[in-house]
């Protein structure tokens, strides 16, 4: 009596999953669903990815031109060229670049050094302290602008000295600092809470101080949360639209992001320029995270190992 095979157990077998009983254990069906999902899903989140990239080396009679062309027919790179050329981008990258590396310099340090404090010393007001901090970060960022305009076109402490930091650098690092510290903060504390406290006591035993103990034993363990923190911090500044829409109004300040904004006019959209702009306003981010992401993989590892 012959067995008719299912459309299932036909692409198992093609997959290497077949038997020769013809019968599917369920773990092997299971899998072969969760590989389904997981293609659709890497298809979902990429293919947007794609499409920008696709069209950003596109010329642009092609990029306008219907049905919409998923593979290049002239690839060419003119449109990365025409924008450096035409508009100062080097000057938008390097703003980027100053803005969101100096942000997450100062969120990971002073984020490192007081959720160290919060979980390790106990005083008065400590709760309280460190839930004002993170409160702080649950106001929506959208009904802070006026204020955060106000602040930065005069400065009520240092005005008399700096004047307006209206359209500096200075300006978005001050602003997304105050927004990435508290998260800076939150995940340091809970990551110091999962460090035993016995490797300061043995720091200590070992004739460190406390701080020398923090910075030699403590601090190397705490790299995947530092490298967590960092990841946050860099990519909140570097996509950062609104505050730098609201806080700058020219090129010696102004982001990527922004830079990427003056592509769409009234009555017409430069789309091939605009997916140029965007590739290499989205290049960094996604580099930045692959790589420290695997840094936390690798810390992590290695904690579990210790433990």
């Amino acid at each position: 009596m012959s067995t008719k095979q299912s459309p299932l157990d036909k692409l198992g077998e093609a997959l290497g999953f077949g038997s020769e009983t013809n019968e599917w254990p369920a773990v092997r069906r299971e899998r072969l669903v969760a590989y389904g999902l997981l293609t659709l899903y890497v298809f979902v989140v990429w293919f947007p990815i794609y499409y920008i990239f696709v069209t950003s080396i596109q010329p642009t009679s092609e990029v306008l031109s219907l049905p919409i062309n998923f593979l290049p027919q002239q690839a060419t790179a003119q449109n990365y060229v025409e924008i450096f050329s035409n508009r100062p981008f080097e000057t938008y990258t390097l703003n980027s670049i100053v803005v969101a590396t100096t942000t997450t310099v100062v969120c990971v340090v002073l984020g490192t050094l007081s959720g160290y404090t919060f979980s390790r010393y106990e005083f008065l007001g400590n709760k309280a302290l460190l839930l004002s901090i993170v409160a702080a970060r649950m106001i929506p960022p959208i009904a802070l602008i006026v204020p955060f305009f106000e602040i930065m076109s005069n400065p009520p402490l240092v005005g008399g000295l700096t004047g307006s930091l209206y359209d500096t650098r200075i300006a978005l690092i001050l602003t997304y600092t105050f927004f990435n510290l508290p998260f800076a903060v939150w995940i340091m504390k809970n990551y110091f809470d999962g460090v035993p406290r016995s490797l300061d006591e043995q720091a200590k035993v070992d004739g460190c101080s406390r701080w020398e103990g923090f910075f030699k034993i403590v601090l190397p363990v705490a790299k995947p949360g530092i490298a967590a923190t960092a990841i946050l911090a860099f990519i909140f500044s570097w996509n950062e639209f609104v505050f730098a829409l609201v806080l700058t109004s020219t090129e010696q300040a102004q982001t990527l992001p922004i830079a990427v904004s003056l592509f769409v006019a009234d009555d017409f959209v430069d789309w091939a320029h605009l997916a140029a702009g965007g590739m290499i306003a989205a290049l960094p981010g996604i580099l930045f995270g692959l790589f420290f992401q695997r840094y936390i993989v690798s810390g992590l590892t290695q904690g579990a190992v210790k433990e």
